[in-house]
């Protein structure tokens, strides 16, 4: 059991809920970690969730702004709540709802991130500034030093953490450049101590993608003022698995697919421009990693 959190201290009867929203420890396991500011995003967080301090991520889309939240909470042992926010989301799966029980009583249920409010955890709100206005007044209490949320469908105000004890911790994201965004009002942004920009990371991106030239070439479409579209760190990755699956014209096309119409023929020229060279340091990452699993294969047969 995580030492941060307690679960035995959450009710019987929404231990199990809770319990399932415990990331799995493997997700942390293939996490890389960047530097902020001179301190390590784990730290940072740790930091953020004992001084009950908020912390806001901006940056573009697949910069791993919901992975390092994950990772953490899976790290840490803690229930993850991701939101995720839209003109069209339902408050009452965020928040919960009213049903009626199997002897007709009405009863009120918890929503996810409910539950991580009441019981802690970390709560993921993505989108922030694009958040239901129902959502947006929730999150106005959470944020203030009270930490306390109103929930008049259940004739209740909870205040995070205090049934059990265990911390909560809040972050919010949000992509700046994205099309059409809502601006940030000024009295949310303020409710947040620790802001961040969370851009892609070279040094993480080389620790996940094996090709410089690829990482590069990257560079240069992002640096487009053409290309609207986000080229994610997933993506790249994507790019990869796809390039050994079935070659270099299947990787391509579909990485290509990702972009509007109007953007892909310079995404592909960038892509051409460059194959030869991203296909000889993937061809020699491979052999690479060939060779150390059959060193590693050889000392475990001995």
């Amino acid at each position: 059991m995580s030492d941060l959190f307690n679960l035995e201290a959450v009710p019987l009867a929404d231990r199990e809920r809770v319990a399932a929203l415990i990331p799995d420890p493997r997700i942390a396991e293939g996490y890389v970690h960047r530097d902020v500011l001179g301190v390590d995003d784990f730290d940072l967080l740790d930091y953020a969730l004992a001084e009950a301090e908020n912390v806001m991520l901006a940056g573009p889309t697949g910069s791993s702004k919901t992975t390092v939240a994950r990772a953490y909470a899976a790290a840490r042992g803690l229930p993850f709540a991701l939101v995720e926010c839209s003109g069209a989301m339902d408050p009452g799966t965020v928040l919960g709802r009213t049903v009626v029980t199997d002897e007709g009583m009405p009863a009120w249920v918890d929503g996810d991130f409910t539950l991580v409010v009441r019981y802690g955890g970390v709560v993921l709100v993505d989108e922030v500034n694009m958040a239901h206005p129902r959502i947006t007044a929730a999150f106005h209490q959470l944020l203030a030093v009270t930490r306390r949320i109103s929930i008049p469908e259940a004739g209740q105000t909870v205040k995070a953490g205090s049934e059990t004890g265990n911390p909560v911790l809040f972050v919010a994201a949000y992509n700046p450049r994205y099309q059409g965004t809502v601006r940030m009002s000024e009295a949310l942004s303020n409710r947040f101590a620790i802001q961040v920009d969370w851009d892609y990371d070279r040094s993480v991106e080389q620790a996940l993608v094996p090709s410089t030239r690829l990482l590069d070439t990257a560079d240069g479409i992002r640096s487009l003022s053409e290309i609207r579209t986000p080229l994610s760190t997933n993506a790249l990755m994507e790019f990869v698995r796809h390039w050994l699956a079935l070659g270099w014209g299947f990787a391509s096309g579909l990485l290509v697919n990702r972009f509007d119409l109007s953007e892909r023929a310079a995404v592909m020229r960038a892509l051409e421009a460059n194959s030869a060279a991203i296909e000889a340091e993937l061809t020699e990452a491979l052999a690479y990693d060939l060779a150390d699993e059959q060193a590693d294969d050889a000392e475990e047969g001995e």
